[in-house]
């Protein structure tokens, strides 16, 4: 069974009701069903609506804030202008607000920007030495957030010629590509493609059924062998 929020209950070690990470006092922890991605459900103490937060960005420091602080930077950075403010505020976007085209891409799947990149003035600080015209802003690791680790500047034709977006999947009469899909559904990328395009499953299949864990992987694997074995 899950919440409004769509995640089951667990309960965590690390951030039990009660704890604070900076700004934010913990209400309640879940997981995504099928995967290991844990969750806390936070109150900031800006009194904003409670905010769903991964709990490894709690632990780690990189979000101590609903975007509070962000917003509280963003009044008096006089950066307006400064070419790397839109690419700045398209990040904090679709990362913090629900009425973005991309957030449930980002903020629902627990994609969040470093705390200190929530000032504007850092996030110019830490890439605008690297940055030039026509580069797009990239994350390494497409299941991690925004935070100096993660980050670098590729050609836009880089991005637009990336194999993870030319493969397009329809499910429920709506078509992404399936690093989309991968990111709204909590699965690998490699494990849809290979269910999609190597085995032949249909969009519903492969975006429903849940990934199995470590433990029954090794035990078909091992049923499998001891199959051959005996034919």
């Amino acid at each position: 069974m899950t919440n409004d929020l769509g995640l089951a209950p667990w309960e965590s070690d690390i951030a039990r009701p009660g704890f604070t990470f900076g700004r934010l006092k913990v209400l309640s922890t879940g997981k995504t069903p099928g995967t290991y991605r844990y969750f806390a459900i936070c109150q900031c103490a800006c009194g904003s609506s409670a905010v769903k937060i991964r709990i490894d960005k709690l632990r780690s420091g990189r979000t101590t804030s609903c975007g509070c602080a962000q917003r509280e930077a963003s009044t008096k950075h006089g950066l307006w202008n400064h070419p790397l403010y839109t690419i700045w505020r398209g990040m904090m976007q679709r990362c913090y607000n629900p009425r973005d085209s991309h957030y449930r891409y980002y903020g629902v799947r627990g994609i969040l920007v470093c705390e200190r990149w929530h000032d504007v003035r850092s996030f110019v600080a830490d890439l605008g030495p690297t940055y030039r015209e026509g580069l797009s802003l990239d994350r390494i690791d497409n299941d991690a957030g925004y935070f100096p680790d993660n980050c670098r500047w590729v050609p836009l034709q880089a991005q637009a010629s990336n194999k993870r977006s030319n493969i397009m999947v329809t499910y429920n009469g709506e078509t992404m590509c399936l690093a989309g899909w991968s990111e709204v559904f909590g699965i690998r990328y490699q494990l849809l493609w290979e269910r999609i395009v190597k085995y032949g499953w249909s969009a519903q299949r492969a975006l429903t059924t849940p990934p199995i864990d470590a433990v029954t992987r090794c035990a078909k694997a091992r049923a499998s062998r001891k199959r051959a074995m005996n034919q």
